[in-house]
């Protein structure tokens, strides 16, 4: 599974803590709302980061969502 967006977002790096706290393995894409939207799209129509995208290919873009 990889999570996109950037660190500096609160609910980023919030997500990445808890995986990594947990021991769950990810890829990180520091994808930007802005400058990479046409690769976020795809994943979140809402061109919203966060997004963690499941092993399956299922997005779960809310941080609780993810976090639960």
């Amino acid at each position: 599974m990889f999570l996109i967006g950037q660190y500096d977002s609160p609910f980023v790096r919030r997500t990445a803590i808890a995986l990594r706290l947990y021991g769950i393995a990810f890829e990180h894409r520091p994808w930007s709302t802005c400058g990479d939207a046409d690769k976020l799209a795809p994943y979140n129509p809402l061109r919203r980061v966060q997004t963690l995208v499941l092993d399956d290919g299922e997005p779960l873009i809310e941080s609780t969502a993810i976090l639960d």
